[in-house]
């Protein structure tokens, strides 16, 4: 991907398209990717931010579709925990904001809402809130860093994204040990 940035620099709109498809791989990484580009001046900040915005939106409704398709298979039904899927109903039954939330550092819960049918109207309106929240918060955050490592840094700063994303993917990893390791308390697993 990093090749394909540095190929199309100074063509704004075949960087936006490969930011919106960068979502499709890892959000957190194209959101930094895409304010590192824009505080270098290499794509707009708006252009940018509707690109992640769109993409972030359009893959999170493409992994529902998929856990759709998947629950709606009497093959794959056959192959998935009875216990797993009713976790899964459980931490969706808490709520779709919550889903929504907890989603956005671990993509599999969009995969499930699909496959127990959370409503897609319901889903897609309170995703769509949360990605665009989300994306513009970690966006401008990132943005803001960027300004200040590239000119304290210069060419240095690029390392210290990577490090971020790097940090990013483990804290959204601590999060979800976390918060399943309290689901299964809630379970009342107290006889194991």
């Amino acid at each position: 991907m990093e090749a394909l940035i540095e190929q199309y620099l100074g063509n704004p709109l075949i960087l936006a398209v490969l930011l919106f498809l960068a979502n499709f791989v890892m959000e957190e990484g194209a959101i930094i990717a895409g304010a590192a580009l824009a505080a270098a001046g290499e794509i707009g900040t708006g252009l940018a931010l509707v690109a992640l915005v769109t993409g972030n939106i359009v893959s999170d409704w493409a992994l529902y579709g998929i856990g759709a398709l998947a629950g709606s298979s009497p093959l794959v039904r056959r192959w998935v925990d009875g216990k797993m899927l009713e976790r899964g109903r459980r931490l969706l039954d808490r709520g779709v904001l919550p889903a929504a939330l907890l989603a956005r550092l671990l993509p599999p819960v969009f995969m499930a809402s699909g496959f127990v049918r959370v409503d897609f109207r319901r889903f897609a309106i309170v995703n769509g809130v949360v990605a665009a929240v989300y994306t513009a918060a970690l966006f401008f955050g990132a943005f803001g860093l960027n300004l200040v490592l590239f000119d304290l840094l210069g060419n240095w700063a690029w390392p210290v994204m990577v490090g971020l994303v790097i940090g990013v993917v483990w804290l959204s990893h601590r999060f979800t040990v976390y918060y399943f390791a309290s689901d299964k308390d809630e379970g009342g697993n107290s006889g194991d």
